[in-house]
């Protein structure tokens, strides 16, 4: 990892699971939040794919890998703050299984 390569800062948000009525699991990134840290990152658009002949064709959702130093708050719940857009981790991989750097796959989230 470069760690020249990280210059954005992402918040990594939790969210606070309470349970409704019906007993089932809700989770809300609204009102109050745990915000676990401000990390560096390198945030990329991986969201377009080049067709056959080369040219290049949006994706239906926007995709981004994030990147970061390892971190073991990090799961399929967590949300990402970066700038004024929210992502959702949709992936998640311990680059070379050496607890040193997480290549996080994600969406963007509604807030």
């Amino acid at each position: 990892m470069q760690a020249g390569r990280m210059r954005e800062r992402v918040t990594v948000r939790n969210p606070v699971v309470t349970t409704d009525a019906s007993g089932q699991a809700a989770y809300s990134y609204t009102g109050i939040i745990q915000q676990t840290a401000t990390v560096w990152a390198a945030v990329r658009n991986v969201s377009q794919s080049k067709s056959t002949t080369g040219d290049i064709q949006p994706s239906g959702t926007e995709q981004y890998e994030v990147r970061i130093r390892y971190r073991d708050d990090i799961d399929y719940d967590t949300r990402l703050d970066w700038g004024s857009q929210y992502l959702q981790v949709t992936g998640i991989e311990n680059v070379r299984n050496l607890n040193h750097e997480l290549r996080l796959e994600c969406e963007i989230a509604d807030q």
